[in-house]
């Protein structure tokens, strides 16, 4: 008989991804969030309630009330023609759109606008046990924001250090332009001088070469002009040899001996003034190699100084290198800088709203707990009168329960006797269903009838 009387299994529902709560911890959340609410308004919801609702937790979890939506409303009729015929609807509008992203944010991806014109109890109660379970994972996760904040602050604490170390690269950089451009004359009159140094080593050097050729010619000329001087000093010595030898011979002719002392006089003078010429000579080249040696000399100084200043051009050129890459390094600090501000802004912006949401959860919290106190105190008196009660329905429930078990006694019995009138009274009873439920379909298929199952 049981089985017989059984219903068909309904379809099962697809639930959200989420756990769904019943309606007295939906009650207790929305007075948690400090949202005025009434069991009724959830059972049985409308527009008016639902759209309370929904502006209540907009407020509370995203720090959006309702006349945030005042001025970027202001700003868009400001573009319109008819403001008076879209400020409703506008209004209507980014209120929903509101309510959207936070039920996306939710999990809720299907929400509409019926979900706000035409709300149904079951879908109602969907949407705010997603709500619900996202605020509670929101409460959940508060270290997680305070380890943000921690965050934020040492983000902040970088931001100045790194604030101070370009103002010290700024400084460092300003010295280096400031010597730069003090010392920019001097090395520019350096340079001319480096390159009219330069022309006259260039032209000195091309005289070295050729007083280096005339030295070589002059050393050879001396020294064959020194070898001739010793041929004439070894000529002179065998005249005076000869002198000598003949001075100390007999000659029995004078004229002969006046004539050879004549020429040989004769001899030893031009011999003088070849030698006395080869000494001026001599002199003049020795002149001229001194004068060659010093030119040499101050030669090599400038070949020196050339190197000198070549160095300290490299240097100048490894100082404006290194200006520019600080130029360049301060440029990418300025630009992460800058990228840090904005950063620091939105967190600060942030941090700003959260402080705002927990002050009102703080102010919340504390109404809560005394509400909470409050009912707690209520409950305990009517749980005194409850139980205070429940002694005498305690005895009114032995007294029952005494019936209902005489009842059963006299029900077993009667059924145990009439078991064969009652198994032919179901059969009658399930013959004649299905053929009111035959009847049924045949009238609805005649009639063009839909009928729509519960």
């Amino acid at each position: 008989m049981s089985q017989q009387n059984r219903k068909p299994p309904s379809q099962q529902q697809i639930l959200p991804g989420f756990p769904m709560l019943g309606l007295p911890e939906l009650m207790e959340c929305l007075s948690a969030l400090g949202i005025p609410a009434q069991m009724e308004d959830l059972q049985k919801p409308n527009p008016g309630t639902t759209q309370g609702i929904y502006a209540g937790l907009i407020e509370a979890l995203m720090g959006a009330p309702m006349e945030s939506i005042e001025a970027p409303k202001k700003a868009l009729l400001g573009m319109m023609e008819y403001k008076e015929m879209y400020n409703d609807a506008l209004q209507f509008t980014m209120f929903f759109r509101h309510v959207r992203d936070l039920a996306n944010l939710c999990g809720i991806t299907n929400f509409s606008l019926a979900d706000l014109t035409r709300p149904e109890a079951s879908r109602f109660k969907t949407v705010l046990s997603g709500i619900m379970n996202f605020a509670k994972f929101r409460d959940e996760r508060a270290q997680f924001q305070s380890q943000l904040q921690a965050k934020l602050q040492e983000q902040a604490d970088k931001t100045v250090s790194l604030r101070q170390k370009i103002d010290h690269v700024e400084n460092q950089i300003s010295e280096i332009t400031a010597r730069n451009a003090a010392d920019r004359p001097q090395s520019e009159q350096a340079q001319k001088r480096n390159d009219g140094l330069r022309t006259e080593l260039l032209e000195l050097r091309s005289q070295q070469i050729k007083l280096s050729g005339e030295v070589e010619e002059l050393k050879k000329e001396r020294q064959a002009l020194m070898d001739q001087a010793a041929h004439n000093g070894q000529l002179n010595l065998q005249i005076q040899q000869q002198i000598s030898s003949t001075k100390s011979r007999l000659v029995q002719s004078p004229e002969r001996i006046k004539k050879q002392i004549n020429e040989m006089t004769y001899l030893l003078t031009t011999e003088k003034t070849k030698l006395s010429s080869y000494q001026i000579k001599s002199r003049d080249l020795s002149n001229r190699l001194d004068v060659i040696n010093n030119l040499e000399n101050d030669l090599k100084n400038l070949i020196e100084l050339q190197k000198t200043i070549e160095f300290s051009k490299q240097n100048l050129d490894l100082k404006i290198k290194k200006n520019q890459e600080l130029k360049s390094k301060k440029e990418f600090i300025l630009i992460e800088l800058n990228q840090l501000k904005s950063k620091f802004d939105q967190l600060n912006i942030q941090n700003n709203l959260q402080q705002d949401k927990l002050d009102r959860l703080n102010v919340q919290y504390n109404e809560n707990q005394e509400n909470y106190s409050k009912r707690i105190e209520e409950l305990k008196t009517e749980y005194r009168i409850r139980h205070q009660e429940r002694g005498g329905w305690q005895k009114q429930r032995d007294v029952l329960l005494n019936e209902q078990k005489d009842l059963e006694n006299d029900m077993s019995n009667f059924i145990s006797l009439h078991d064969s009138e009652i198994n032919e009274l179901l059969q009658e009873y399930w013959t004649m269903r299905r053929q009111a439920e035959d009847y049924m379909n045949t009238m609805t298929i005649k009639l063009g009838l839909v009928v729509k199952a519960q």
